[in-house]
C-alpha cells in the first residue's frame, strides 16, 4: 500500500472517530466543556497519528502548543459569552498559524496578507473536508482485496442484494398472516429522526476534522515560499491621500483641544448639549476612524514604490504625522468614554470597544516601530501577539465583574441601576453582586437582586453548560439591605 494511501486512510479513520466523539460530547457533556474536550480530542488525534507513524507533524508546529493549551483553558474559565467567542477566535488564529502558507513564510516574517491567506487555507480545508482524502490521497485500487477485505466486501454485497429479496417475500408473508404482520410491523417501527441526527452530526464533524488534519499534516518539504512584490505608485498618488487625511485629522484635533478638553461651559454654550451627551456622541465614531486608518496606512505603504530613499522618507513623515494625530484622537475617545461611563454606566459594548481601542494603540505603535522603519515583514506577528496580549488581559481582568463593579459604584453614589441589564451579565459578575449589592439597600438594588435570583436560581442548578466561574458562583440568594431593614 503506498504511504500516501496509508496516511489518507489513517486520517480518515481519525476523522470518523472525532466525529463520533463530537456527537457524544455535544449530547452528553455540558456546553463549553464539550468544546474544550473536542479541541483536546483533536490534538490527541494528531499526536496519536504522529506517534504511530501514520502521519508526520511538522516540527514548526511545536511552539503552538503553549498558546493553544492556554486558550483551551480560557474557554472553560470565564462564563461571559462574549469572552468565550473571543477566546474561540484566538483558537482559530493559532490554528491558522499551522497552515502551509505561514509555515512556508515563517511566522516571524509573515505579513497580514500571509495571516489572512493562512486563515483562508484553514477555512478552505475545513470546507473541502474529506473530499481530498477520498478522491485524491487514497488510491483505492491499491488496497488489498484478499482475506478479511474480500470477505467484508462479499458480506456488504450480499446484504445489499438480500434487502430487496427479503422485502418482497416479507411483504407476501405479512399479507398471508395478520399476526405475523402485526409482529413484523411492531419490530420495524423505528424512530429514524434521532438516528439521522446522530449521523448528520458525526458526518459534519468528521468532514471538518478530516480537512483540518490533512492540512496540518501536510509535509513542509513541498511548501513553496510565496513571492513578494513591491509597490508601483508614486508619492503623488499615495502622499496626496495621506496629506488630505492629515489635514482633516489636524482640524479635528484643534476642535478637540478647544471644546472637549476645554470644559462643559464651552460645549453647552455652542451646542446646547451637556458635557456627557457631547462625549457620548463621538466615542464609537472615533474608534471607527482609528480602526479604518490602520488598513489605510498599510495599503499606502504596500502601494508606494519606495526604491528612492527621499520618496520613502517623505512618506514616513506623512504616516508618522497621521500616527501622532491618531494618538490624540484615541486619547479624545478615551476621555469621552470616561465621561460617557460616569453618566450612563458601563456595558459590554462600551467595555470591549475600549479594549479594542487598547489593541489599536499597541498596533499603531508597532506600525511605527516596524513598517515606518522599513521592517514591514515583522508587523503581522506583532499585531497578532498584541491581540493575544489584550485577550489575556481580558481573561485575567474579568470584564463582566468590572462592569458590575462600575455600575454598582455609580449606584452607591445615587445613580440609577438597571436591573434588567445586570441580570443579563454572566456568572462572572455574581461574586461582585453578592459582595456589593446587599449594602446598597435602594429600590433599584432590591429589584436587581430579585432579577438576579430569578435568572440564576434555576440556571446554577442546571447542567446545560460548565465553566469554572459558573461552578464557583455563589448559590445563595442575593440579600437586599432594604428588605432586611424594612421600608
Amino acid at each position: 500500500m503506498p504511504p500516501r494511501t496509508r496516511q489518507g486512510l489513517a486520517v480518515l479513520s481519525a476523522a470518523l472517530a472525532l466525529g463520533v466523539v463530537a456527537d457524544v460530547l455535544g449530547r452528553l457533556v455540558p456546553a463549553r466543556l464539550d468544546v474544550a474536550l473536542g479541541l483536546a480530542a483533536l490534538v490527541l488525534a494528531l499526536l496519536a497519528l504522529a506517534q504511530c507513524g501514520l502521519a508526520t507533524l511538522p516540527i514548526s508546529l511545536a511552539p503552538l502548543g503553549a498558546p493553544l493549551a492556554l486558550l483551551g483553558g480560557a474557554l472553560l474559565w470565564r462564563d461571559s459569552p462574549t469572552l468565550f467567542g473571543l477566546n474561540l477566535l484566538g483558537v482559530v488564529t493559532v490554528a491558522a498559524l499551522a497552515s502551509p502558507r505561514l509555515r512556508a513564510v515563517g511566522r516571524r516574517r509573515a505579513g497580514l496578507g500571509d495571516y489572512a491567506a493562512g486563515a483562508g487555507e484553514l477555512g478552505a480545508a475545513g470546507a473541502a473536508g474529506a473530499a481530498a482524502l477520498v478522491f485524491r490521497d487514497i488510491d483505492w485500487a491499491s488496497l488489498p482485496i484478499q482475506g478479511r477485505v474480500r470477505r467484508a466486501r462479499g458480506a456488504v454485497v450480499g446484504l445489499a442484494a438480500a434487502v430487496p429479496v427479503a422485502a418482497v417475500f416479507g411483504g407476501l408473508l405479512m399479507r398471508a398472516d395478520p399476526v405475523f404482520d402485526r409482529l413484523v410491523s411492531r419490530s420495524l417501527q423505528l424512530d429514524v429522526a434521532p438516528l439521522a441526527s446522530h449521523l448528520a452530526q458525526v458526518g459534519l464533524w468528521a468532514w471538518l476534522a478530516a480537512g483540518v488534519i490533512r492540512l496540518v499534516c501536510r509535509d513542509d518539504a513541498g511548501l513553496a515560499l510565496p513571492g513578494r512584490r513591491g509597490g508601483t505608485l508614486g508619492l503623488g498618488e499615495v502622499g496626496t491621500v495621506l496629506a488630505v487625511v492629515d489635514l482633516l485629522f489636524a482640524a479635528f484635533v484643534v476642535v478637540q483641544f478647544r471644546y472637549l478638553f476645554g470644559g462643559a461651559d464651552l460645549v453647552r454654550g455652542l451646542t446646547g448639549m451637556s458635557y456627557a451627551e457631547y462625549a457620548r456622541r463621538g466615542f464609537f465614531e472615533l474608534v471607527a476612524v482609528a480602526a479604518l486608518s490602520l488598513p489605510l496606512l498599510l495599503l499606502a505603504d504596500w502601494s508606494l514604490d519606495q526604491r528612492e530613499p527621499a520618496r520613502a522618507r517623505r512618506f514616513r513623515w506623512l504616516a508618522g504625522l497621521m500616527l501622532l494625530l491618531l494618538d490624540v484622537m484615541l486619547a479624545s475617545a478615551l476621555f469621552r468614554m470616561r465621561l460617557y461611563t460616569a453618566e450612563y454606566g458601563l456595558t459590554e459594548l462600551r467595555f470591549y470597544t475600549t479594549a479594542f481601542m487598547g489593541w489599536l494603540v499597541l498596533v499603531l505603535g508597532w506600525f511605527g516601530a516596524t513598517v515606518l522603519r522599513g521592517r514591514r515583514e515583522r508587523f503581522g506577528t506583532g499585531a497578532l501577539l498584541a491581540g493575544w496580549l489584550v485577550l489575556a488581559g481580558l481573561n485575567l481582568g474579568n470584564p463582566d465583574a468590572i462592569i458590575a463593579s462600575v455600575n454598582l459604584g455609580r449606584a452607591a453614589d445615587g445613580r440609577p441601576l438597571d436591573p434588567a441589564y445586570a441580570a443579563r451579565l454572566s456568572a462572572d459578575a455574581l461574586p461582585v453582586f453578592h459582595r456589593l449589592l446587599p449594602a446598597l439597600g435602594s429600590p433599584d438594588a432590591c429589584a436587581t437582586a430579585r432579577a438576579l435570583d430569578a435568572r440564576w436560581g434555576a440556571e446554577l442548578a442546571s447542567r446545560r453548560r460548565w465553566t469554572i466561574s459558573l461552578a464557583r458562583a455563589p448559590r445563595a440568594p442575593i440579600g437586599c439591605g432594604m428588605s432586611r431593614g424594612g421600608s
